[in-house]
């Protein structure tokens, strides 16, 4: 089979804050990890109620082997583009593909 995918793919564990101020059942921050990590979006897994289309604001932490020793964010905002059952740590959690929208890298702390 050929790859039809347009950005490799890393399988790293990376901090995340999601504000899910823009997803309707939500009224908070909250905090998850990476699962996979590309150029054009990550996928990651939450216990919250998530559908297809839902925009969000993420703020994804670079660890000091790739930032340098000032840490360093990618920040912006993300859009749901898949979103799966898993059967993983918890049961009913969601697995989610976000497609990145747009971001800025900033240094030093939020």
């Amino acid at each position: 089979m050929e790859e039809r995918r347009a950005a490799s793919r890393y399988n790293l564990v990376l901090p995340v804050e999601i504000s899910l101020a823009l997803i309707p059942t939500a009224t908070t921050s909250i905090f998850i990890q990476t699962r996979v990590i590309s150029t054009r979006g990550f996928y990651f897994n939450i216990a919250q109620k998530v559908t297809v289309g839902a925009k969000f604001e993420f703020s994804i932490a670079l660890p000091i082997e790739i930032a340098g020793p000032i840490q360093a964010y990618i920040s912006g905002t993300a859009r749901a583009v898949r979103v799966e059952e898993t059967d993983e740590s918890h049961p009913g959690s969601l697995g989610v593909g976000a497609l990145i929208e747009s971001y800025q890298v900033r240094r030093g702390w939020l």
